[in-house]
């Protein structure tokens, strides 16, 4: 029998974010385009400078318009495009420093940092979209830290085909659908480790 168990779980929060990829990546975009733009304008701004950043918002609006389902499946490809658009607007950011425009290099620096933020979430829907169930607890994938809940603090956990359902001596409740429906000597093994340590525990 296993000593642990990880279950592909449909996480509401990760999936939010999934569903808003595009969105995301379009409003990227139109900053990159509007300053490139801007800069080539209003302040006769370096025209290799512009036409990069032109190209970049093109080739992301591309990505937007044909690859939108690809987005949702592929949280590779987003966190690759997240880093660009990262990068891209802290060089805006420190471009506008630059040049003195502080109000507006403040403004980039905050959407870069939200973009960070972003790509650190995406990272970690790489990383952990899980429910692992090993002799110490069991770990719940969250944005920032996965919760790990210790034995001693499960009141009940009931593992189906379709999802898991975990309560907590604090009367949490937690519930996850799975990705795929477990077989039936799977949800046999895994209910019967979950009581043994619960019983233990």
């Amino acid at each position: 029998m296993s000593t642990q168990y990880s279950l592909h779980v449909v996480h509401p929060a990760f999936e939010l974010l999934k569903r808003s990829a595009r969105i995301l990546h379009f409003i990227a975009a139109g900053i990159i385009l509007v300053n490139a733009v801007h800069e080539l304008a209003a302040h006769n701004g370096s025209k290799i400078l512009c036409y990069t950043q032109m190209v970049i918002a093109a080739d992301i609006l591309i990505l937007v318009f044909t690859c939108g389902p690809l987005l949702t499946e592929a949280p590779r490809l987003n966190f690759l495009f997240r880093f660009c658009e990262m990068v891209v607007l802290l060089g805006i950011a420190f471009s506008l420093l630059l040049d003195g425009h502080y109000w507006f290099s403040l403004f980039h620096f905050i959407i870069a940092g939200s973009y960070f933020f972003i790509m650190y979430r995406e990272w970690r829907i790489m990383r952990s979209e899980t429910v692992d169930i090993s002799p110490t607890g069991i770990t719940i994938p969250n944005f920032l830290k996965d919760m790990v809940i210790g034995w001693n603090e499960v009141k009940s956990i009931m593992p189906k085909y379709h999802s898991i359902i975990i309560e907590t001596l604090r009367n949490q409740k937690i519930e996850f659908d799975l990705k795929e429906h477990l077989k039936i000597d799977e949800l046999g093994q895994i209910d019967e480790f979950c009581k043994r340590h619960l019983s233990n525990g």
